[in-house]
């Protein structure tokens, strides 16, 4: 995890053993949340998770709701460089638009049932008035624009920031029923079913209209 995580909600780590416990506690509260919930989770679980006293929690930490917003602060980092990859990728030159939204789903849902626990913590801490979704929304937004950009370069003619809009809907859209079903179970299908990846991506090519936009070929013009 970087030096600079935590966006001011997490203590200042200077020496490697700090920066290294502070990384356990992250890790381990993401791990508690996951197996009890963000509410019936404790400091003294997260600490015991983590290997580390009490003691050490609140040395890095003010209370759990600052460990959240610290773990919040990294996963934004992490999802928004996963994107700008995603996207840069000479690969997305050679997919069709269903080929790519299928592979960006299969990557959003392995990416969501990897860390659940954040998740669940996240939609507990919302229905209790906490400010976590800006932060999502501007991950919803940047995916948009990059979905726009690649479009607008194959030549869509919607106006980009319209179709910017556009996108940034339906990665809200996609990315909720992928939560959901890793959250809640299927509705109507299960997790590690390939239709559900393969449905996600339909949405988004048609609600987008992006159905006869060809792939940019390698060596094309």
């Amino acid at each position: 995890m970087s030096d600079e995580i935590g966006g001011g909600w997490a203590r200042p780590a200077h020496q490697h053993r700090s920066r290294d416990q502070r990384d356990r506690l992250l890790r381990a509260g993401m791990q508690v949340f996951a197996q009890k919930g963000f509410w019936q989770t404790h400091v003294v679980d997260i600490a015991k998770a983590a290997g580390c006293s009490v003691g050490s929690f609140y040395r890095r930490f003010e209370d759990k709701e600052s460990l959240f917003f610290a773990l919040q602060e990294f996963m934004h980092q992490r999802a928004h460089e996963n994107i700008r990859a995603f996207f840069d990728d000479p690969a997305r030159a050679d997919e069709t638009f269903t080929e790519m939204f299928e592979r960006l789903m299969s990557n959003t849902l392995r990416a969501v049932r990897g860390i659940s626990g954040y998740y669940r913590a996240l939609y507990e801490m919302s229905l209790r008035g906490y400010p976590v979704w800006p932060r999502m929304r501007e991950l919803e937004a940047y995916q948009g624009r990059r979905i726009a950009k690649l479009a607008a370069a194959r030549g869509a003619t919607m106006p980009p920031a319209e179709l910017a809009l556009s996108a940034q809907l339906v990665t809200r859209m996609v990315n909720g029923q992928i939560i959901s079903v890793v959250l809640h179970g299927p509705g109507p299908y299960e997790a590690d079913d390939p239709r559900f990846v393969q449905e996600l991506a339909r949405i988004c090519v048609g609600h987008l209209g992006l159905e006869k936009l060809p792939p940019k070929r390698q060596g094309a013009d």
